[in-house]
């Protein structure tokens, strides 16, 4: 009788009994913090207790990320970490986790491509037209990006590596001042997030010329992915993944990866983070673990095939 009774107890799910610190590697006001405050509240309807996010920004998200590396794991702190501080700054500078080794996965909060955006006065429609600028003046068709090891410079960096062509990258610290100087011409191109791109295209003070997604973005009509517009294959997309430390018991992922999906799968939140050019697909922890093991290598070879420093 007592080893069914420590059966049964041993296969009940797990009902957390405290609040949940949700660590985000970037200060409030970002887009980071919008899909935090969205998620949080949804998943505290299936888990039973407060979801806090706890803001440990700097290093590009890597000490958010350490935070959760080194956390216990008792599901009680889990960070919503994109793909910088797991599959790009790695690469290039020491950082104290294992991207592949240091974190348990929970689930996909989402996907978002990126979009090509010039200045009115380049001479150029489409992709190819600005390839061909890029290969006629090597080095002086300039882009600019929120920052160093950002998905934006590492998406442009793919692009030259694929195509053979050398752009001059302006990295600046955010997006906006990105945009700004795209609007004033004083550089000439950005690899841009959707959100903050859409009303800027809309009102003609810029042109989007491509997407970074293998599939069209609904936000811009007409405007073809990279890999349809001569770069076969070509895929460069951001993300956030929910991760806890290296360890917790397969009833608690169960547990908060079901808290996600829900969240993900509430109608409102699916529309807002749609119209914002994200693609939302409720999935396994074992497709985020995939996820990011993919970029981890992607995002490596490019690093090393550009000779890229972030520092």
């Amino acid at each position: 009788m007592v080893g069914l009774g420590a059966s049964s107890h041993a296969q009940e799910p797990w009902s957390p009994t405290r609040p949940i610190r949700l660590v985000l590697g970037y200060t409030p006001g970002g887009a980071a913090d919008a899909v935090a405050r969205d998620l949080a509240p949804l998943m505290e309807k299936s888990l039973g207790q407060p979801v806090v996010v706890d803001y440990k920004p700097g290093a590009g998200g890597a000490i958010a990320a350490e935070t959760v590396a080194t956390a216990a794991p008792d599901g009680y702190t889990i960070g919503l970490v994109d793909g910088a501080p797991l599959s790009i700054i790695p690469h290039a500078r020491k950082v104290s986790y294992d991207p592949t080794a240091s974190f348990s996965y929970l689930g996909v909060v989402s996907k978002a491509p990126l979009v090509v955006l010039v200045h009115p006065s380049v001479p150029a429609n489409n992709l190819q037209e600005l390839l061909a600028l890029a290969r006629a003046q090597p080095g002086a068709v300039s882009y600019s990006t929120s920052g160093l090891g950002s998905i934006h410079q590492m998406a442009a960096e793919l692009l030259s590596a694929n195509t053979q062509t050398s752009l001059l990258h302006v990295p600046y610290k955010g997006a906006a001042p990105a945009l700004n100087d795209l609007m004033a011409g004083s550089v000439k191109v950005s690899f841009a997030t959707i959100a903050p791109a859409v009303p800027l295209v809309q009102s003609g003070r810029v042109r989007a010329i491509a997407v970074t997604s293998a599939r069209p973005v609904p936000a811009f009509p007409g405007v073809k992915p990279i890999g349809e517009q001569g770069v076969a294959g070509y895929d460069a997309q951001g993300w956030f993944v929910l991760a806890g430390p290296k360890g917790m018991p397969a009833e608690i992922t169960r547990k908060i990866n079901a808290a996600l999906n829900s969240a993900l799968q509430t109608p409102a939140l699916r529309d807002k983070f749609i119209s914002q050019g994200n693609d939302v697909a409720p999935g396994t922890p074992e497709a985020a673990t995939e996820l990011v093991g993919v970029d981890f290598r992607k995002w490596g070879r490019v690093i090393r095939d550009q000779n890229l420093r972030f520092d």
